[in-house]
């Protein structure tokens, strides 16, 4: 056979091979397009109660019950259609490793199946609270100790339970940590979980959480676990600080002075060496479960539980002892000696020294002086001071750094009023946190989100001349969609963190513009807080007056009546409100018993007799002249009905019910 025969041959075989393969292909491809769509049986059998879209887009979680079943409920992981090929095997990977790693503190595995066109994963649904929720919720606040240790050591079982199985979770945070409404922990989202020793090119663990030395090596160890497990226990303790701070902190040397001193330790010693600390899951966590009983403070620090069944089963509750107990009552023997000294020192020297001098007078505008205004500071003087912009405050003192007896009361005022500032903020951290974050990414969602509409119009222009009343609404939806970018960014600059602008600002040494954008904001949020305090109650009973107004006009007395003393209930007795109340009750008497005279309206005896004791309670007075009125309008009435030989009902009701009324009140 000559070279020529031979190339053609081998050149033959290629297109066969190729023809083959094709073949298979397009017989997979069939097979594939054949199978029924996943979504149309899954619906067909259940109900879906909700629908969470994975952060990378590839799966998508229903949360589904069974059909004429609702108490049945499960949670469904599907592949989306346009995922590549990589999600079906990672989606196949994640569901061996949650069946593997089966553990009272694991989501249930339920089924995988790879049935349809895509792969699905079906688990348990659990009813309760994620760590990163109940964070949310407690934002200004850590948890409990006990409650901490609690949970870390159920952590720590299923861990362990997994590594005996080969497998490490990698992906230990708050939203992958469920509290059910039983109390129980369980651990879920398997889609970061790899065999110990393993490495694949797709990792989905969260950088935050995540040990140094996997993300370096791209190889798992246990250890990595346990690195994440003392990253959450610190966050924990620390409770939801805005962005990465609590990442910072617990990186930092300094320990922060949530975190009791023996846990800082053991949280030092694994963050410290990610692969060489030497502990395990359940060792970490027994070290943990230390618990000082007297540090324990149910009031300050958030729960994470509902109750602590079987927790005294491993918390070791003891109260912390020095090494020698004679060296402790020396310690505090010395102490002592030296309170007594220093307190009696103190009180010499407060003895020898003059008064204290002012540094401000008592009108508003603050002048620097040596010379003593007065012998004592006038609280109007420290109330002037105080109401001053910080930056003005602290010119005032550094000005008079050099006489510190001069300053001393106006220091000490400043103080105690930025403590408690600053412990409302810690009390509303979490809060102003979110609402800056929404104020500062409001802008760029709705221009985002404004550009999506921008490519939308395009492509539906593809496919020829949109239609007339198409073309009007996007230009409308358009037209309120600037519109409401331009208004986000005028909120976003009142209701923002500035961070962002005022470090721009600063790092274009553009410092003399920052300060003042600083010191603008400063004064309108003290603007705005005033306008709480003051003008919006002013405005608010404004409204409310109206309303009582409104009603009253309409003779809709009781109900104004009802509205001034929801007023009264909210801003606190006054003498306008009740003023108000009495004239209501006044009006509506006096409409009850001219109505039924006059026969507009018949009102029953009880209320007559109710309207006539409302009204002489009220005003003796106006009770006598109306009576009066009511009689003579009576007496007329019924000397008319018997000319006309027509019934007076009213008049006849309202004469005998003020007889009734003065007989039994008059004797």
């Amino acid at each position: 056979m000559s070279d020529k025969q031979e190339t053609a041959n081998g050149y033959i075989n290629q297109l066969v091979v190729k023809a083959i393969e094709k073949k298979k292909l397009n017989q997979q491809r069939l097979a594939k397009n054949n199978k029924p769509r996943l979504e149309y049986v899954l619906f067909s059998q259940f109900d879906v109660l909700d629908t969470l879209p994975s952060k990378n887009g590839r799966t998508t979680i229903y949360h589904l019950a069974k059909k004429g079943e609702p108490e049945k409920q499960l949670c469904c992981k599907i592949v989306n259609e346009e995922a590549p090929n990589i999600s079906s095997t990672m989606l196949l990977n994640e569901a061996s490793r949650l069946e593997l790693s089966q553990h009272p503190s694991v989501a249930e595995f339920i089924k995988v199946s790879n049935d349809f066109e895509r792969p699905y994963l079906m688990y348990e649904w659990i009813q309760g609270e994620s760590l990163a929720e109940k964070m949310q919720r407690h934002s200004n606040k850590g948890f409990r100790h006990d409650h901490i240790a609690w949970l870390v050591y159920q952590l720590a079982g299923a861990l362990e339970f997994m590594h005996t199985r080969g497998i490490c979770h990698l992906d230990i945070k708050p939203s992958n940590i469920l509290v059910s409404e039983g109390d129980h922990v369980k651990l879920i989202d398997f889609g970061a979980a790899r065999y110990i020793g393993e490495s694949e090119a797709h990792a989905e663990a969260s950088l935050s959480y995540a040990s140094p030395a996997y993300l370096e090596t791209g190889n798992t160890q246990p250890q990595d676990d346990v690195y994440s497990l003392a990253l959450l226990t610190g966050h924990l303790f620390l409770g939801s600080i805005f962005g990465d701070a609590w990442h910072k902190e617990i990186k930092g040397r300094k320990r922060p002075s949530l975190i009791p001193n023996h846990t800082w330790k053991l949280l030092k010693e694994v963050i410290n060496n990610p692969r060489g600390h030497g502990y395990t899951a359940i060792s970490f966590a027994q070290q943990l479960a230390r618990i000082d009983a007297q540090a324990i403070d149910s009031q300050s620090n958030a729960p994470i539980f509902s109750s602590l069944r079987n927790a005294d089963l491993l918390l070791t509750h003891c109260k912390p002892q020095d090494k020698a107990g004679y060296g402790r009552f020396k310690v505090l023997e010395a102490c002592l000696a030296l309170s007594v000294c220093a307190i009696t020192g103190l009180y010499l020297y407060q003895q020898s020294q003059p008064e204290w001098k002012t540094i401000v007078k008592s009108e508003p505008s603050f002048t620097l002086t040596q010379e003593p205004l007065n012998p004592t500071i006038k609280p109007a003087q420290t109330a002037s001071f105080l109401a001053q912009a910080p930056w003005e405050i602290e010119n005032t003192l550094a000005e008079m750094s050099s006489d510190m007896l001069i300053t001393a009361p106006y220091r000490e005022a400043y103080q105690v009023q930025q403590t408690k500032l600053n412990q409302r903020f810690d009390s509303y951290r979490g809060q102003v946190s979110s609402y800056q974050k929404l104020a500062d990414s409001l802008p760029k969602s709705l221009m985002k989100l404004r550009k999506e509409l921008v490519n939308l119009k395009a492509t539906l222009g593809k496919g020829g001349e949109l239609a007339p009343d198409a073309q009007k609404s996007i230009i409308t939806v358009m037209s309120g969609l600037n519109s409401a970018v331009n208004a986000s960014k005028k909120l976003s600059e009142i209701a923002g963190s500035k961070e962002e602008q005022i470090t721009n600002l600063i790092l274009r040494g553009e410092t003399e513009l920052a300060a003042k954008e600083v010191q603008a904001t400063w004064q309108l949020k003290q603007s705005e807080a005033y306008f709480y305090s003051h003008v919006l109650p002013q405005k608010v009973m404004e409204r409310i007056y109206q309303s009582m107004e409104d009603n009253s006009n309409s003779h809709f007395y009781t109900k104004a009546i009802q509205e001034a003393k929801f007023a009264r209930n909210y801003f606190g007795e006054s003498e306008e409100i009740n003023s108000r109340i009495k004239d209501l009750i006044i009006s509506r008497s006096s409409f009850i018993l001219f109505s039924t005279v006059k026969e507009d309206r018949l009102f029953d005896k009880q209320r007559l007799h109710d309207s006539l004791s409302a009204l002489e309670r009220n005003d003796l007075k106006k009770f006598n002249t109306i009576t009066d009125t009511l009689t003579s309008m009576a007496n007329e009435s019924i000397n008319q009905a018997h000319q006309s030989n027509e019934p007076a009902r009213g008049a006849i009701a309202v004469q005998q019910a003020i007889g009734d009324y003065l007989k039994q009140t008059r004797g």
